[in-house]
């Protein structure tokens, strides 16, 4: 048992104790307004701007700021710990990269392209700003190139089409992301490259989810990343020929048999959104099994920064359900914190 996780571990877990819970979740989507939300939020610690109307995006800033404060805490502790850079933070980069492409593609305003975004070490709150102000998928993969992202190379060419497909950038920028954390993971061995393994069978079965009954000039065999462990081949393809979304993550959860990924399946297959929810939950779960057992691996570590990417997401609903007027037991109940 290696002990070189120990002190980034010692700090994962102080600021643990700074998540919020689920009734504190809860507590805050009962806010009668947004002055009420950001009075509670900053009570709580967060950055808010003492203001007399205070918007979504102020809010949504300050929960950034939150969760970045943490990231750059544990990027300290992590110096010279390349797998760290690669199963945390790379994974919240590949999120942010998606969500501004497709804000791109969309024309989304700013502000929306980056709600619900967690700045990085790669990726800080000025870079993420000035990637959501792009204009185009094509503008936002020449700034990662500029700024030598390891990332940015991979969307590049996609990227110089007259019109670009959000398919393939999507798909470009996952077999970027994997091939980097299943590298480093086999590297690291042990529970590490399990964890590798996991995430691209996770994201294959996305994948299959998403192409199921969609019309796409995409090769079935290329749509699927490689690295994974329990999703072959020959499941993914019988997953997208099943003609929807729904049945195909029926189709993957009966072939996988068990197994968080099987059982996030069947918890959540209604939307996109939802599955990811699902195994993002079902993540977090599992990760606090492992840290149990081994709390000097890296279980600690990752499962923290899971459990901060749960908080954000169910911040940002909460944000959006009290500015929208949403009943509360309605935006409680999506909230993917557990405890």
């Amino acid at each position: 048992m290696s002990r070189r996780w120990e002190a980034v571990n010692v700090r994962a877990q102080g600021l643990r104790t700074h998540l919020l819970t689920r009734a504190q979740l809860a507590s805050l989507a009962d806010a009668p307004d947004l002055h009420g939300l950001a009075t509670r939020l900053r009570a709580l610690g967060f950055p808010v701007t003492d203001t007399a109307e205070p918007s979504v995006a102020e809010l949504e800033l300050a929960v950034r700021r939150r969760a970045a404060a943490a990231l750059r805490i544990l990027a300290r502790w992590s110096r010279g710990r390349p797998e760290v850079m690669a199963v945390l933070f790379d994974e919240e980069d590949r999120r942010s990269i998606r969500a501004l492409v497709r804000g791109a593609v969309e024309r989304a305003p700013a502000e929306q392209r980056i709600a619900g975004l967690i700045p990085t070490p790669a990726l800080p709150e000025r870079a993420l700003l000035e990637l959501a102000r792009a204009p185009t998928a094509a503008a936002v993969a020449a700034l990662l190139v500029a700024w030598q992202h390891p990332f940015g190379p991979a969307l590049a060419e996609t990227a110089r089409s007259a019109a670009p497909d959000l398919f393939r950038f999507e798909l470009d920028l996952d077999r970027a992301v994997s091939a980097r954390l299943s590298s480093t993971a086999r590297r690291a061995g042990g529970f590490l490259a399990t964890y590798a393994q996991e995430t691209v069978d996770t994201a294959n079965a996305l994948t299959a989810v998403a192409l199921a009954g969609a019309a796409r000039d995409v090769k079935l065999r290329d749509a699927m990343l490689r690295g994974g462990r329990a999703l072959t081949i020959e499941i993914f393809l019988r997953a997208v020929a099943s003609g929807s979304g729904t049945l195909a993550a029926r189709t993957i959860a009966n072939a996988l048999g068990a197994g968080l990924l099987a059982t996030a399946l069947r918890t959540r297959a209604d939307t996109p959104a939802g599955l990811e929810d699902a195994v993002l939950a079902a993540r977090i779960a599992a990760l606090r099994d492992v840290a149990r057992r081994d709390p000097l691996g890296p279980a600690p570590l990752i499962g923290f920064g899971l459990a901060l990417r749960a908080q954000t997401t169910d911040l940002h609903r909460v944000i959006w359900g009290v500015a929208l007027g949403a009943p509360p037991p309605v935006v409680a109940g999506e909230l993917v914190t557990a405890a």
